[in-house]
């Protein structure tokens, strides 16, 4: 089925891990998390080639996990299509859409603002606007206890940590991810890419 507001036609490079979903699934979150890896103009082609398209764990055995998409400075790459459940954050998997952001989570506020990371938040709020449009997610930082309770609206990794046990030891994208900036921004994206496409 046809959404009203359709994301851009992101370059797509397919996760090995993901659940295909035949029926219309419903989104009600948009989860933020770091890749943990280099900060560099080409970290989300690498993370979608490098780790999502065959991932493992330590020992070289298959891990299961996934995202939506991969995003740095200058580029979005897609994993797992929208409507599919990307195996990102148990307890918000089948019911969120899964931003990775390339940071570190043990970022400072500074680290935040400089020019590279200031890039990704920009870009990464330009995509959480295109999902907030297509799904009507409202474009507000939810508290754990709006998250507990089911509403709709945007979240970071650790707190699907808190929240729902199954997913331990997470704390993506970090304390000091700059969250009034990062919506900020997603309100700005969501404004002008709606005036956009209502006037095409």
């Amino acid at each position: 089925m046809d959404y009203k507001y359709e994301t851009d036609p992101f370059p797509f490079v397919k996760a090995r891990w993901f659940k295909d979903i035949i029926e219309k699934r419903g989104v009600r979150l948009v989860v933020i998390h770091t890749t943990e890896g280099k900060e560099t103009a080409t970290s989300a082609e690498d993370t979608a080639n490098n780790w999502f398209k065959d991932p493992r764990d330590d020992n070289g055995n298959p891990k299961k996990v996934s995202t939506h998409v991969c995003i740095d400075s200058d580029s979005v790459v897609q994993c797992v299509l929208d409507n599919d459940v990307a195996y990102c954050a148990p307890g918000v998997n089948r019911d969120g859409v899964h931003l990775e952001l390339a940071a570190k989570a043990n970022q400072t506020a500074a680290e935040w603002a400089d020019p590279y990371s200031t890039l990704v938040v920009e870009k990464g709020a330009n995509v959480a606007a295109q999902y907030c449009l297509k799904y009507n997610i409202p474009m507000v930082h939810l508290s754990n206890d709006q998250l507990r309770e089911g509403e709709t609206g945007i979240i970071g990794h650790y707190q699907a940590s808190i929240v729902y046990p199954p997913n331990q030891g997470h704390d993506d994208p970090g304390e000091n991810f700059p969250w009034d900036f990062f919506i900020e921004r997603v309100n700005v994206h969501y404004q002008e890419r709606k005036a956009r496409l209502d006037s095409q």
